[in-house]
């Protein structure tokens, strides 16, 4: 049974190198049959998982969550099995599936877990594993990757993150969901599959990666005291009960504005008018670890 494993070597500012060399050393030991590739550039994983998908039983993402994406994308509708072993800068997807983020017992998993169908989303025609969104996180995400060009990381985020809460001014939406439609000026909305994004935020607590549905949380647009407030519980899950908060289950999210807004897909970013979401049920097998 042969693995591959596509390694970001950007990744976490190197530590998906480290990851690699660790991965390399075990499957010596264990004297296991596997590649390694290494991506040179965007969407590269998403051609070598789709190259590979016929080959290998096994299609092992090392990097953070935009790899994970890729991957995604690269083996959906194949017979490969996923693997995820976290060596980004947030692993938010990882932290849905895995007791811990320790990599020798991830690394066991990929060689001996359960293997698991498990849902995922489509937002128009991109496929994501975690959470999709829309509204300022989205936008925020989107300048941060330009601003990262001129300032280090966390600086570049929270000079971004401080510049959007000051212009930020909402976004009329059209949502319609399975079984409701609505207007309303948005704060954010999220397409969840998965529990995390943005780092280990947590908008929709209950998410549940096999039960064929999107959890979708709806924040109506706040005041900017009101959104300061609103972070804290936002990252610890606990801002359900907000009375702008709207939790909804559905298997069919659209949005629409009457201007091209940002949408944040597993941490990457694309500008649309329309955003049209569709859960996946089962839709790819994937290694947990055992009694997951």
């Amino acid at each position: 049974m042969s693995i591959l494993f596509i390694v970001n070597p950007k990744a976490g500012n190197g530590k998906a190198l480290k990851v690699s060399d660790k991965i390399q050393e075990k499957m010596k030991i264990l004297k296991k049959d596997y590649e390694i590739a290494y991506t040179k550039g965007p969407e590269d994983a998403i051609t070598i998982a789709r190259e590979a998908s016929n080959s290998f039983n096994k299609i092992v993402s090392v990097g953070g969550d935009g790899t994970l994406n890729e991957v995604v994308n690269g083996i959906a509708g194949s017979r490969s099995i996923l693997g995820v072993i976290p060596a980004g800068t947030g692993n938010d997807f990882a932290k849905t599936i895995y007791p811990s983020l320790n990599i020798d017992d991830i690394l066991k998993t990929i060689i001996d877990g359960e293997v698991k169908s498990i849902d995922i989303g489509k937002c128009n025609n991109k496929y994501f594993i975690n959470i999709a969104s829309a509204g300022i996180d989205a936008e925020i995400a989107h300048r941060v990757q330009r601003v990262k060009k001129l300032l280090p990381g966390k600086l570049a985020y929270l000079n971004t993150l401080l510049k959007t809460l000051v212009t930020y001014k909402g976004i009329d939406f059209n949502i319609k969901l399975d079984d409701v439609s609505f207007r309303a000026n948005t704060l954010l909305i999220t397409a969840s599959n998965g529990k995390f994004y943005g780092g280990g935020m947590i908008p929709t607590p209950d998410a549940d990666i096999k039960d064929g549905y999107f959890d979708v949380c709806h924040i109506k647009n706040l005041s900017k005291i009101k959104i300061i407030a609103l972070l804290y519980k936002f990252l610890k899950g606990t801002h359900t009960q907000i009375k702008e908060v709207t939790i909804f289950k559905t298997k069919r999210l659209s949005i629409q504005a009457n201007k091209n807004f940002i949408v944040n897909i597993d941490g990457e970013t694309l500008e649309t008018n329309e955003a049209n979401f569709e859960i996946n049920k089962e839709f790819i097998n994937i290694l947990l670890p055992r009694n997951k």
